[in-house]
């Protein structure tokens, strides 16, 4: 693991522990906190159709 992948995931704000990615929200180990993701829709395949 590098530099790079420790800052890819956050860390609990309560405790500081990398939080660890959990069916639709990330949670932490060590206490337990949830952060959920925010609901975001697929934009969908597009008509295929490009306007120039």
């Amino acid at each position: 693991m590098d530099d790079l992948d420790v800052a890819a995931q956050p860390h609990c704000p309560d405790c500081r522990v990398v939080m660890r990615p959990q069916e639709g929200g990330d949670e932490c180990p060590a206490c337990g906190r949830r952060i959920e993701w925010p609901h975001v829709e697929h934009p969908g395949d597009g008509d295929g159709i490009v306007d120039l």
